[in-house]
């Protein structure tokens, strides 16, 4: 097989599997109908080979692949490949029978014919921002139930011979409180698929079957010795950590993440056992979203440029105890499993810095969601706000981690102010970095931001969704954590309430103020090693008050410029304190 096909023909079909998966994302996001996937593009698409390969892959978020990982295997074993036809769809959404991780994200996947045999498939998933279930937005993580979080769609078919059935698309819109949108939005998806089944056709003819099939084959294979090539580089040896959620979407209480990561020669081995059983709330994860966190990381570590497909998975083993947070069992409700796996993140990096302390960065601050909902006086039809905040990533060896940005297996974008208040009736008062928040380190966390929106709805309701409210981002190296985060109602006024952590159903009245503050990013060394120079740029441009500055770093400023001999005073005091304190 490598006989007929050379390494830069093989270099080639990689690309143009890859400028086909890149044009497919660009059809979905250009034809799309709901904001939430037109523009937060919270949407991905892979191209797999015959046996179910991934060889393409173009994502906005490493968790989408936990909604790819196995699906053509689950598709091919329900169903018969030889009564496939060209033109054939098949929608699926559910994490424990159909291919996915949490049910908003419906995926959809087609075969590709060539002279009459399967010869490849496409698929993309797009986040659908209602898809039914107890909570408006269909993802809330206080549901105790898959069954409260929407429509389960085992693998059926939404294509025959490229007619739309029907029944199948009646069924997701009449368990939509936004038909419209769904509609919408599945129609992009099919036109997605459409463009990407003629895209790996002409790649095809242009080659000829033999010669792609054997250069999928040196693809995935040259991704593997390039991965291991990678882990042989780092040191061998076991390495432990653990972290912990804050709330388990029910109620506030820690559950304990842990993994123990051996690494020898050119393999490694992630064990989750000592994980806490699964809990109450829908912040469990379904194995298929462990294995892309973990595929994240590895990929993070070792080459971030490696090409994305089932070549390097191969030189990873995972081990997660059935029935625990990181490989639940049904019914389990998962909605906010990202949740998890970003805090999971910071869990699996923290883990290897002990192993390469160069190539990770501090604790992160992971996103916080909130779900508006009710019907906009201005049209009086329904509407559904699906959003999501960037939280900010940790300090790294060398550079601040990065303000307002979303981490680890999350991705998508904020949803801009215009968008949000020509879609939905409500307004934004505030949008800021929030001063002081990234953890203190020699290179400090990333700022966390504040938002304040206005609800102008009436029937309004309100679900939120925040991790890291409890406890901030983990620290590497003599930083310190990160700023907590926290969602607040009507701030400032004599009508304040701080909401908890995970809530879903808040009636709120037309004018509230809703507020979120999101985590920060942890930081990385010693806070009083930090160059002043850095500490002075930031108080300059409004990141560090003039107080953080002294407090956090021993930096005194006069007038926004360095007192050079105060500020050498002040960090002997506090080294010196630090020292009598253990």
């Amino acid at each position: 097989m490598a006989k007929i096909v050379d390494q830069i023909t093989t270099e080639v079909i990689a690309h143009r599997f890859a400028a086909a998966a890149d044009e497919m994302m660009a059809t979905l996001i250009r034809t799309a109908y709901s904001p939430n996937i037109k523009e937060r593009r919270d949407c991905s698409v892979a191209i797999f080979d015959a046996a179910g390969n991934l060889v393409a892959l173009t994502a906005i978020a490493p968790v989408h692949l936990s909604s790819l990982l196995g699906l053509v295997h689950k598709l091919t074993r329900r169903f018969d490949v030889s009564a496939f036809k060209p033109g054939d769809g098949f929608l699926t959404n559910d994490p424990y029978v159909g291919g996915g991780s949490h049910l908003p994200d419906i995926t959809l996947a087609s075969p590709v014919f060539v002279d009459g045999r399967v010869v490849a498939y496409v698929a993309n998933l797009a986040h659908h921002s209602d898809i039914g279930g107890k909570v408006a937005g269909s993802e809330s993580a206080d549901c105790t139930s898959i069954f409260q979080e929407g429509l389960r769609i085992p693998l059926v078919k939404l294509l025959d011979g490229g007619a739309i059935c029907g029944d199948t698309i009646g069924f997701v819109l009449l368990n939509s409180r936004t038909p419209r949108e769904r509609e919408g939005d599945l129609r992009a998806q099919i036109a997605t698929n459409a463009l990407g089944i003629r895209r790996v056709q002409d790649i095809f003819s242009r080659f000829g079957a033999p010669i792609v099939e054997a250069g999928i084959t040196a693809l995935l294979d040259y991704s593997e010795a390039r991965t291991r090539a990678e882990v042989k580089k780092l040191p061998d040896g076991v390495y432990v950590n653990e972290d912990f959620l804050d709330n388990d979407g029910v109620g506030d209480g820690l559950v304990r993440l842990k993994v123990t990561i051996t690494i020898r020669g050119d393999s490694i081995h992630f064990d989750f056992t000592g994980t806490d059983p699964q809990i109450r709330g829908a912040r469990n994860m379904p194995l298929a979203a462990t294995q892309s966190t973990v595929y994240y990381a590895v990929k993070a570590i070792t080459d971030p440029a490696l090409p994305p497909n089932s070549g390097y998975f191969r030189t990873i083993d995972i081990t997660a105890p059935e029935g625990c947070v990181l490989n639940c069992r049904p019914p389990a409700a998962v909605g906010d499993r990202s949740a998890t796996g970003n805090v999971l993140g910071d869990v699996l990096l923290g883990a290897l810095a002990q192993a390469t302390p160069d190539r990770v960065m501090a604790g992160c601050g992971p996103l916080a969601g909130l779900i508006f909902s009710g019907v906009d006086p201005r049209s009086g039809e329904y509407f559904v706000d699906y959003e999501t905040y960037a939280g900010a990533s940790g300090g790294l060896i060398d550079q601040d981690g990065r303000d307002a940005v979303r981490v680890h297996i999350s991705g998508a974008a904020n949803l801009p102010i215009e968008s949000v208040e020509q879609e939905f009736s409500l307004s934004v008062e505030r949008y800021e970095l929030i001063a002081d928040s990234g953890g203190p380190g020699k290179f400090r966390g990333g700022l966390g931001t504040r938002r304040d929106m206005v609800m102008w709805s009436e029937q309004a309701r309100l679900a939120g969704r925040g991790l890291r409210q409890i406890q901030g981002a983990p620290p590497l190296f003599g930083g310190r954590k990160g700023k907590t985060g926290r969602f607040v109602l009507n701030p400032g006024g004599n009508k304040e309430t701080k909401l908890a952590g995970s809530f879903s159903e808040l009636a709120t009245e037309r004018g509230d103020v809703v507020r979120v503050e999101t985590p920060s990013g942890a930081g990385y060394g010693d806070p009083l090693d930090r160059d002043p120079a850095r500490v002075v740029a930031d108080a300059i441009a409004g990141k560090v008050s003039i107080d953080g500055a002294r407090r956090d770093y021993g930096v005194v400023l006069r007038n926004y410029e360095l007192d050079h001999d105060a500020t050498t005073a002040e960090r002997a005091r506090l080294r010196d304190r630090k020292l009598s304190h253990g």
